[in-house]
């Protein structure tokens, strides 16, 4: 549906991403979505030089929104309350994967086609976007060594990610609920209940419980 506060690019922005994420990237064309935006394949030109700058201009918008909102959420905070800090970042990425569930999918999804310069921006932009994730997970996880955190970030967060290309009914409010319990839940609990621990009894060589 046509928003009447949205300009021609940003209609094209977001029309050439649902026809990445419905049919995949190659095989959507400029005449396509010219098409679905109601102007000729041709047109589309006027606003975007190729194929390839719409999907550089998709992820490019996903990464940034995503950066700025990751940085207006733990300046809120601060490092005095590292918890809520954590949750408002965990729901801010929630919220991008259900709300913005096409954008960020083809993000997840059509890198491959971007450029290597685009990719190692994206990649760049990744690890800063990161950064407020490992400070305040740092606190609540003393636990965790400086490369342990890192990774715990880098692993939840790409389940968040990954969980945009996943089929499912489910409804966002749901979505929102189950994405976040179980992020909030590999970055904070430190052993699942009734899981086996790694430890290994030494005399009889089973783990322990």
């Amino acid at each position: 549906m046509a928003n009447p506060s949205e300009s021609r690019a940003d209609q094209l922005l977001r029309l050439a991403a649902e026809l990445f994420a419905a049919r995949g990237y190659p095989a959507v064309g400029m005449g396509a979505i010219g098409e679905a935006a109601g102007i000729s394949g041709p047109a589309v030109y006027r606003y975007f030089p190729s194929k390839q700058s719409l999907l550089e201009a998709v992820c490019d918008r996903a990464m940034d929104r995503m950066l700025d909102a990751a940085t207006r959420a733990v300046d809120e905070y601060d490092e005095a309350d590292p918890r809520l800090a954590l949750e408002a970042l965990v729901t801010l990425h929630v919220g991008f994967a259900v709300d913005d569930r096409v954008e960020l999918g083809v993000w997840v999804r059509e890198q491959r086609h971007l450029t290597a310069e685009m990719r190692q921006s994206l990649r760049t932009r990744s690890r800063a976007y990161e950064m407020p994730w490992r400070s305040v997970v740092g606190q609540l996880r003393p636990d965790l060594d400086t490369d342990e955190v890192a990774f715990a970030v880098y692993s939840a967060i790409a389940m968040l990610n990954n969980s945009t290309v996943a089929p499912t009914e489910l409804p966002n409010h749901r979505l929102r609920t189950i994405l976040r319990r179980m992020t909030l839940s590999a970055l904070l609990v430190r052993r699942a209940p009734g899981a086996l621990s790694v430890e290994h009894d030494a005399a009889t060589g089973v783990a322990g419980v």
